[in-house]
């Protein structure tokens, strides 16, 4: 209870900052539960009227101030409703903008324990469930309240045993709807995890659909979708039948309550056709706002529930704190591994052991080891995409945490094994939308690193778009758009982490050459299995099993014969076994 009231006190909170929305829905509202019960009074006074004496045009006066009454109150309602909905969705709007936001700054660790379906749920599905609390929520649970207050009253002011007579179902009523809210409530619980489920799922699966093809796996994974769907089915049936019962139970009470009130005005015998019409017309009107109001509870609990979840997402904490105030202009002395160990926050387990080490400024340095070695650990480490718990991590004798993370970035660059590519054309690949960078500036790039005429070649050339991920092109290929994206924001420590793997020997050669320009007077860090891109580094680095094995250049480490001896001559075999 105290999370709702939590979320509800957050949802004031925002509601506030559009105050003329809100309090002219709230007038809206209030107003049109005050009409409400104008009709009914002017039906039993007219009655009234022509039981004693028959008087037409009374009668014509009514019937016009009926239909005028109906009017306004169709017209309140219609500008209420679209107050509502601009109001909720002015602020799931804001909320979403905000969440994305939040979402970006969060730590990779964040996305590499949390299923991408389930924060998708979370910014859509949820958001959505936010805005039925503002456009069928909040006002409108004010609304129904004050109708059935207003209703209540004017019934006991008119006559009181009549009253009693229709409030007498009350306690089986407020039951009904207590069991009838906990009942949806539960059963909309499992409809949101059913759909967060079902997002995750299908989410995972058209990522990976190249695998479930691959592997022939369609059927089994079809088995599991089944599944999901089949429980997202019987949670939606759940609710529904909940609904199913409840309204017929409604209506069975609000026609047991007519009849009490014809029961009791026969027995009694002293009412007027007026009174005795106005209490069957407010029977009918009471049991209306009370039906909703069960309904409109389960959707402000279920909104409420979804803006939970969203606020939990937005209390996230940001790992890598943004609090250094120091700008990475360059790198003049070198960056500086001091007794660093590491280990990712779902692994109790080591990556990095205690580590010491020296880069030194405008020189290559390539680090080398087999996988799970560590190696695109130290790259990741750099960049503060994670950050260190043990050791120091230096660049010119200066913390990393005492750089802006901003200009820390933007000083760094990577070149990835796996390179991703948006569904946005090849220019805006390259750009990221860096107003620094202009196209010539990246067509002048992709002319030195050769890739400028395989551009050309593609329709609409720098327009044109390689799809989500870069479907369309080979991991070659978009290695290669990575490497010039990285290559025209000149980075000052650029790292290259198994960036040539997917690349073909000629491809190969010619980037060699290429590498060799592109990397003079920078700080580069290369990491690589293909021992044969390294040989221009003044520095090797071999790492096994988290830890430093032996340091120094290619020729030197030829020279001990040791494990990166061993290691270019397993593979130097092994290519020319497969040549």
């Amino acid at each position: 209870m105290s999370k709702d009231k939590n979320t509800i006190t957050r949802l004031i909170k925002e509601l506030a900052k559009y105050p003329q929305l809100f309090y002219s829905a709230v007038f809206l509202t209030l107003s049109i539960s005050g009409i409400a019960i104008v009709r009914p009074l002017i039906i039993n006074k007219t009655l009234n009227n022509i039981q004693s004496h028959f008087d037409t045009d009374m009668l014509h006066t009514a019937g016009i101030t009926l239909i005028v009454l109906m009017l306004v109150e169709a017209t309140l309602q219609y500008t209420n409703s679209v107050i509502s909905v601009i109001l909720g969705q002015k602020l799931v709007l804001k909320t979403r903008k905000k969440l994305f936001e939040h979402i970006t700054k969060l730590s990779i660790h964040f996305f590499d324990t949390t299923p991408v379906g389930t924060i998708v749920t979370r910014a859509v599905s949820d958001m959505e469930a936010m805005n039925e609390i503002f456009s069928d929520g909040f006002t409108t649970i004010l609304g129904s309240i004050v109708t059935i207050i207003v209703f209540i009253i004017t019934m006991l002011f008119i006559n009181v045993s009549l009253s009693l007579a229709v409030l007498s179902i009350l306690p089986i009523l407020l039951f009904a709807t207590w069991l009838f809210k906990n009942g949806v409530q539960k059963a909309f619980k499992e409809v949101r995890n059913a759909v967060a489920n079902l997002n995750r799922f299908i989410q995972e699966h058209l990522s990976g659909m190249s695998i479930v093809q691959q592997f022939n796996a369609e059927n089994t994974e079809y088995i599991k979708f089944t599944d999901l769907n089949k429980k997202h089915r019987n949670a939606h049936i759940k609710s529904i039948w909940y609904y199913s019962v409840f309204f017929p139970v409604l209506e069975i009470l609000s026609s047991i309550a007519i009849a009490l009130v014809i029961y009791t005005s026969f027995k009694i015998k002293n009412f007027s056709l007026g009174e005795i019409t106005f209490f069957i017309m407010m029977t009918q009107m009471l049991f209306r706002p009370l039906r909703m109001l069960a309904d409109q509870l389960n959707t402000l609990q279920m909104g409420l529930v979804a803006s939970e979840r969203v606020y939990e997402l937005l209390d996230k904490e940001i790992i890598q704190n943004d609090f250094g105030t120091t700008m990475l202009l360059d790198v003049k002395y070198g960056i500086t591994f001091k007794n660093v160990s590491f280990n990712y926050p779902a692994n109790p387990n080591l990556v990095l052991k205690n580590i010491s080490f020296f880069i030194p400024a405008n020189s290559v340095t390539a680090i080398v080891g087999h996988t799970g070695s560590g190696k695109s650990t130290i790259a990741g480490l750099i960049s503060r995409l994670y950050d260190i718990s043990i050791g120091e991590i230096l660049i010119d004798n200066i913390p990393i945490q005492n750089y802006s993370l901003k200009s820390l970035r933007e000083s760094t660059a990577a070149v990835l094994q796996d390179s991703y590519l948006f569904n946005d054309t090849i220019l805006n690949n390259i750009l990221l939308f860096n107003p620094h960078i202009t196209k010539d500036i990246v067509i002048d790039a992709a002319k030195e690193i050769g890739l400028h005429n395989y551009i050309m070649s593609l329709p609409d050339n720098y327009n044109y778009m390689p799809q989500e991920r870069g479907a369309t092109l080979s991991s070659g290929q978009k290695q290669m758009i990575a490497f010039l994206r990285a290559y025209v924001h000149h980075p000052k420590i650029f790292i290259l982490d198994e960036a040539t793997s997917m690349i073909d020997s000629h491809t190969e050669q010619i980037l060699q050459s290429t590498l060799k320009k592109v990397l003079e007077n920078r700080t580069a860090i290369i990491i690589a299995h293909r021992l044969s891109t390294i040989q221009m580094a003044q520095q090797i680095i071999a790492l096994n099993d988290g830890t430093i094995i032996e340091m120094g250049t290619h020729q030197e480490l030829m020279k001990n014969k040791d494990y990166y001896y061993h290691l270019h001559q397993a593979q130097f075999e092994s290519e020319q076994k497969y040549a």
